[in-house]
């Protein structure tokens, strides 16, 4: 009796998995720079695994099987050629073979290979065997060839066209619905075009719409021999006649063999029966938090089972009077608390407050709702505040958390006293450079543990729910979990903080910075909401104009936001240069449109379009909508764990992108305005925006960490460096010096902190790639200590694998010595800036400390508003702008002592774009 012929059962299905196909499929499909916080290269094993389980999921198979190449085949004897022209496996995806085998063995998935024999063979095989034993079958890959094995019980599942994770299941009618035909005839349908992947010949002068019309046309491909005079027209004919042998050989080389002799115990390949511990071990070497809730449920779980927060006696919905006075109690003795907020909304300045959670020890938590509306009894909230409130002013309890700008935040909003960050693990994930610092997936790698996602609790799309609709139970569950898992994490990351040299960047700059960020995110910037609407009808005419003369320039309309379309007006009307081709066809990216400005007058015009698109849906129109009802003005949210360079970015709205050169740029800056509005004036004085930039900072690092002599004299000298520059490489005096000389040196002067080769000064400058050469020998002739300094840089980041700013921070280039040279060339660029603008962000947050104390040192009523690139934007009353600039630039230029002088620019004005410089007093 066959597997599947038991009376009353469902059959059961083997799933057959193209063990190289799909390797390749996720090593090209995901970014190379997928990889451990080790530098290990995971794209290939997390795409593959991804895939492998997503499936298992999906399709439920009951056995499965991975099947690899071997190597040399049968088919190299019958054509040496087959597959000649393949580049050799990249070294890697051939480093990532061996961790696919490793997920395979941990996952219990038997690996099977044949000598003289393709995935595809044993494969097709194994189908034949399963189906004589009544099974079904499901073959993933992410080759179109294995098609030809569908039939009424295999089907074979494709990646999608999309993106990665989807795919799509073929049986037979879907594959006639592709080709045109039966599954069974794709190998004589290869046999007719060949197969360029594989170096199958196939008949010259036929290709598919003719090769599919003489499937339709004929039953077999020695019938086409056969009747070869019916055959037209006379060309097809003639070529058929001339190639008969090729194609019948080419059919061989396509046929998938399905008669092997293979050994298949389906018992063997059940799945699921695995040791779930084996497979979290190995999870968390790779990294893969992600991927453990797709692992399939194993038969029998093996003992004992690994950890997972789980509910306990330490921990305590805080319902009662009584409960309130148990912690209370608790907090009294506790020197650390580790604190979570459970809110309704991901921007703090939106958030309601649900409930807190906080843990005394690391078994030992507590969860006070604030706000459910599930119906079960909740302590008043003023009664709340007034109970915690000493303890969060306690100077001597440390306060731990994990995100705890966000945290401090919302409890301020809710009228709780601003609790003092003592440590944050998400901020010491960060500077320790590891690649995952969410809470779940640090507890998962650091711990060991397993936590309950987010979406356990709240549900997914549309189906789900704020946390206020939660259970009480099951959110004293959830963010009790968290408490816990941070306190543990203290543990772990103080000491490798240590280790790291990095406790004064966290302690010095980090942790104290959370307060200027919060203030900053609190008190938002004004915005003339009126100004912008005008704005946007203009940018709506100006859209209209540029869409007509594209229009003009291409003949006819068509939709330009569509990347086909426009590539095929580009490419294929227009016949301009093509760039890379991508899934969809050819890339019509802002880099390859940018290569084509000179090819065709509608190149500039796209750009144009693309550009005001972009900003009026990105600010003009969407800045209004992000104006707080209650304050009135827009805030950003501040990240410091972002940018890999330390620098701050915001985002919700994103503050930090709006082009400060172009005119819309600016147009979008004189939006943003000092809040003289009536009813909103934040003093009984008119107040004015000022502005604190530091000049060429980078530039001036440069010298420092160079110690270049040219260059440290140019800024002792307080010459304009870029026509400083200019007169050295040119050999001209500094008053010959032309605004073209400027304009090259300039370019030079930012791109050599970036790696910029001939190449990329040729494209930018518009020299010839010999001239721009000549002049980057010279620049370097001129100034031989930035020379040594990009090459010590780069000797010393391959040494140690990473490189560090002044103060220390740290930024890991595993890919400095990696065989790849576009990864090892972009890691080197890493390692040359990183320094520099490692140091720029360190000096920038100092500074900001720096200036924040003082200003509430001085009882100041001056607020800091931005922190923008190398600029910090200020609202400060009529009165105090004089002190406050004074304050600010002596501040900021006194930060650090460096070989070269810092030097502020300070300036006021009504709005962010139209500044005006002011003459700032220092006290020296």
């Amino acid at each position: 009796m066959g597997e599947a012929d038991r009376p009353g059962e469902q059959p059961r299905t083997l799933m057959l998995v193209d063990g190289h196909g799909l390797a390749y499929r996720a090593f090209h499909a995901l970014p190379d720079t997928l990889a451990t916080s080790s530098g290990e290269p995971t794209n290939a094993v997390f795409g593959f695994t991804s895939m492998l389980l997503e499936v298992l999921r999906a399709l439920k198979p009951d056995y499965a099987i991975v099947c690899f190449d071997s190597g040399r085949t049968f088919r190299h004897d019958v054509y040496a050629e087959y597959k000649a022209h393949r580049p050799e496996m990249a070294d890697d995806l051939r480093h990532q073979m061996e961790r696919i085998r490793q997920i395979l063995e941990v996952l219990n998935v038997p690996i099977m290979v044949k000598e003289g024999y393709e995935a595809d063979d044993l494969i097709g095989s194994l189908a034949a065997i399963a189906r004589r034993r009544g099974l079904e079958v499901v073959i993933v890959t992410g080759d179109s060839d294995l098609l030809q094995l569908v039939d009424g019980g295999v089907r074979v599942v494709l990646p999608g066209r999309q993106r990665f994770g989807e795919f799509r299941v073929f049986d037979r009618q879907a594959v006639i619905e592709r080709y045109g035909f039966a599954p069974e005839r794709i190998p004589e349908f290869k046999a007719l075009v060949g197969d360029t992947s594989d170096n199958i010949p196939g008949v010259p002068g036929i290709g598919e719409k003719t090769a599919t019309k003489l499937i339709q046309a004929y039953p077999s491909l020695e019938a086409m021999v056969e009747r070869l005079e019916e055959i037209t027209p006379p060309r097809i004919r003639e070529a058929l006649r001339a190639n008969a042998e090729q194609a019948f050989q080419s059919r061989e080389l396509a046929t998938i063999v399905a008669d092997l002799d293979l050994d298949f115990d389906p018992e063997a390949c059940r799945v699921g029966s695995y040791d779930r511990d084996r497979a979290l071990a190995l999870f968390r070497e790779l990294e893969f938090r992600s991927l453990v809730p797709k692992l399939p449920e194993p038969i029998q779980r093996s003992a004992p089972a690994t950890p997972r927060l789980q509910p306990s006696s330490q921990r305590m919905a805080v319902l009662t009077p009584a409960d309130l006075a148990r912690l209370l109690d608790d907090l009294a003795q506790a020197k650390a608390i580790a604190l979570d907020v459970e809110t309704t909304a991901l921007h703090p300045m939106y958030a309601d407050l649900v409930g807190i959670a906080l843990a005394t020890a690391p078994d030992r938590s507590y969860y006070i709702p604030l706000a459910h509306t599930t119906g079960d009894d909740q302590l008043p909230a003023d009664r709340v505040r007034e109970a915690l409130a000493p303890h969060l002013r306690r100077a001597d309890l440390a306060v731990f958390a994990h995100h705890g700008k966000y945290d401090a935040l919302v409890l301020e909003r809710a009228g709780f006293p601003r609790p003092r960050i003592a440590f944050d693990t998400m901020i010491a994930a960060y500077l320790l450079g590891e690649t995952s610092i969410g809470l779940k997936e640090l507890a998962f790698t650091k711990l060991g543990l397993e936590m309950q996602q987010i979406e356990e609790l709240i549900g997914r799309g549309r189906k789900q729910i704020t946390m206020d609709q939660t259970q009480i139970a099951q959110a004293m569950d959830y963010a009790c979990a968290d408490v816990e898992a941070t306190y543990r994490l203290v543990d772990v990351l103080r000491p490798a903080l240590a280790e790291q040299r990095q406790e004064r960047l966290f302690h010095e700059i980090e942790l104290p910075l959370i307060d200027v960020l919060i203030d900053m995110e609190e008190v938002g910037i004004a915005i003339d909401t009126d100004f912008l609407s005008e704005l946007s009808t203009q940018l709506d005419g100006q859209i209209r104009q540029l869409e007509r003369e594209i229009y003009r320039l291409s003949g006819h309309p068509f939709n330009i936001n569509s990347t086909q379309q426009l590539a095929r007006v580009l490419f294929d009307e227009l016949h301009l240069p093509r760039g890379p081709r991508t899934k969809t066809g050819y890339s019509v990216s802002q880099e390859v449109l940018e290569s084509l400005r000179d090819a065709h007058p509608i190149v500039n015009a796209i750009l144009e379009y693309r550009q005001l698109l972009k900003l009026k849906s990105t600010y003009v129109d969407a800045l209004p909508r992000q104006v707080h009802p209650q304050t009135g003005r827009v805030h950003t949210i501040f990240h410091q764990t972002v940018a890999a360079t330390g620098r701050l970015s915001s985002s919700d709205p994103n503050l930090q992108n709006i082009p400060a050169r172009s005119e819309l740029g600016q147009q979008v800056r004189r939006a943003f305005i000092a809040d003289n509005r009536p009813g909103y004036r934040p003093f009984d004085e008119p107040v004015v925006f000022l502005s604190a930039d530091y000049s060429q900072i980078e530039l001036r690092l440069m010298a420092h960490f160079s110690g270049d002599e040219a260059l440290t004299r140019a800024f002792w000298e307080g010459k304009d460096i870029h026509a400083a520059t200019a007169a050295e490489v040119f050999g001209v005096s500094l008053d010959a010096v032309t605004p073209e000389m400027r304009r090259i040196a300039k370019v030079v002067n930012f791109g050599i902190m970036y790696g910029m080769q001939a190449f990329g000064l040729a494209r930018d400058t518009g020299m010839s790639r010999q001239d721009a050469q000549r002049f980057i020998e010279a620049y370097f002739s001129r100034f031989p200590g930035v020379s040594r300094y990009l090459e010590e840089t780069r000797r010393r980041a391959a040494e140690q694998g990473y490189v560090e700013s002044l103060f220390g921070r740290r930024r890991y280039v595993p890919d400095i010595t990696s065989s790849n040279p576009n990864r090892r060339l972009a890691a080197e660029r890493m390692a040359v800036n990183m320094p520099l603008q490692g140091t720029a962000a360190d000096i920038m947050k100092l500074a900001m400390i720096q200036v924040h104390r003082a200003i509430a040192e001085r009882g100041l009523r001056s607020r800091m508003l931005l922190q923008v690139h190398d600029e910090l934007l200020f609202e400060a009353p009529e009165s105090e702008v004089q002190e406050l600039a004074a304050l600010a630039v002596s501040l900021m230029e006194g930060v650090v002592e460096l070989d070269v002088p810092l030097v502020v620019d300070a300036k006021v004005g009504q709005n962010w774009n139209d500044l005006e410089p002011i003459q700032v007093k220092l006290a020296r």
